[in-house]
C-alpha cells in the first residue's frame, strides 16, 4: 500500500492507469467479437445440418408416394419373425400392438430379405 501511494503521486501513475484500461477494453473487445464469431459459425454449421435433415425427413415423408408392403416390413423387420413352414415373415404382437398401415404377414420371395429364402438345392 505504501508504494501504491507514493506512485500514485506522480503524473504518468494516471496515464499509466489510462493507457493499460484502454488496452485491456480493446482485448475485451477482440475476444469477445472472436468468441462471437466462433459462436455464429458454430450455430451456421448446426443449422446447415438441421435443414439437410429436415429436407431428408420431408423427402422420406412425402406423400407423393406410397411405400410398398417390402419397404415397411424392411424398415420394422424387428417387429417380424419367420414362419419356415409357410415361409413368411409374421408380425410379433409381443413387440406392440400392430400399426394399421403394416401388413401381418409378407411372403419372403426373392426381391425381399433373400437370407429367409430356403436355398433349394438341385
Amino acid at each position: 500500500s505504501t508504494v501504491s501511494r507514493v506512485l500514485k503521486q506522480f503524473p504518468e501513475y494516471h496515464q499509466e492507469k489510462e493507457r493499460r484500461k484502454k488496452e485491456n477494453q480493446e482485448k475485451a473487445r477482440q475476444w469477445r467479437n472472436e468468441y462471437k464469431k466462433q459462436k455464429r459459425e458454430q450455430y451456421d454449421e448446426d443449422y446447415e445440418l438441421v435443414i439437410k435433415d429436415h429436407r431428408e425427413a420431408v423427402q422420406r415423408l412425402s406423400r407423393k408416394g406410397k411405400l410398398s408392403d417390402e419397404v415397411l416390413v424392411k424398415l420394422c423387420i424387428l417387429h417380424y419373425d419367420y414362419n419356415k413352414e409357410k415361409e413368411r415373415l409374421v408380425f410379433n404382437e409381443s413387440a406392440g400392438k400392430r400399426p394399421a398401415d403394416l401388413p401381418r404377414s409378407v411372403y419372403v420371395h426373392k426381391n425381399v430379405l433373400k437370407q429367409f429364402r430356403v436355398s433349394i438345392q438341385q
